[in-house]
């Protein structure tokens, strides 16, 4: 498929027309030109060449030097255009997303038999497995805040992407004591600290954050990515941490 036929499905989504496209790719492939000179290699009429430039110039696609005469039109490079299309994709995914969170949780609150996990904003589960699931999906590789009494948690699957996040990035593990022989072989770097009891367990990284509690054999686990959330987490954390035991190896 040619270059200007892709560029034409591109404009499409942001809004461009055929001619747009047209005038650009001319002033890419021949350097700054009037708009005489645009119109005649984009074939494109006299009558509407100069409102295509200058929609083109609005848009931050095109630059004007308006000293010369006539006045001469530049392409702005490719790099540059991409990289401003995916900040306004970008932007106006955060935009919505506080819709979509509650369009979500109008959803669950109607397909409660069909739903098994809220909106990103709030995850809910039950059982173990689907706890280990949002472990995995919190934890990702960056810095890493792990609390937990309970052993079932610390399976060979999370200790072993606990190691690996620990080679480059920080990493605190704090537990109860009746489970530190279970650790007690982890490598120095990560930093292990106990206490007697903790009421329920956690997992804060760049993936998120995981709250866990344990309701006779059954857990119970809340997951979100909301900052906010994960804010009260790291400072209810760093309490739990700051009055713990530091671990002897």
């Amino acid at each position: 498929m040619s270059i200007e036929k892709r560029l034409q499905e591109l404009a499409r989504l942001i809004g461009l027309t055929s001619y747009d496209i047209k005038a650009y790719i001319a002033l890419v492939e021949n350097g700054p030109l009037t708009a005489r000179d645009v119109a005649l290699k984009a074939s494109i009429p006299s009558s509407k060449v100069y409102s295509v430039l200058h929609k083109l110039y609005r848009l931050g696609y095109v630059e004007i030097d308006d000293k010369k005469r006539p006045e001469l039109f530049y392409a702005v490079s490719p790099t540059d255009i991409f990289n401003r299309l995916i900040q306004r994709f970008s932007d106006y995914v955060n935009s919505i997303k506080p819709l979509i969170d509650s369009l979500q949780l109008m959803y669950e609150s109607t397909y409660k038999g069909r739903v098994t996990a809220q909106s990103e904003l709030l995850y809910v589960v039950r059982g173990l497995d689907s706890t280990k699931e949002l472990i995995m999906k919190s934890m990702g590789y960056g810095n890493l805040d792990v609390a937990t009494p309970y052993i079932e948690l610390l399976d060979h699957r999370v200790l072993s992407m606990i190691e690996d996040i620990s080679r480059n990035n920080e990493t605190r593990l704090l537990v109860s004591r009746d489970i530190t022989y279970h650790v007690k072989d982890l490598p120095p770097r990560i930093h292990i600290r106990v206490r007697d009891k903790l009421f329920g367990g956690g997992f804060i990284g760049i993936g998120g954050v995981v709250l866990i509690i344990k309701h006779g054999m059954d857990y119970i686990s809340l997951y979100s990515r909301q900052d906010y959330i994960i804010d009260i987490a790291k400072t209810y954390f760093n309490n739990l941490w700051n009055d713990a035991e530091v671990f002897q190896r």
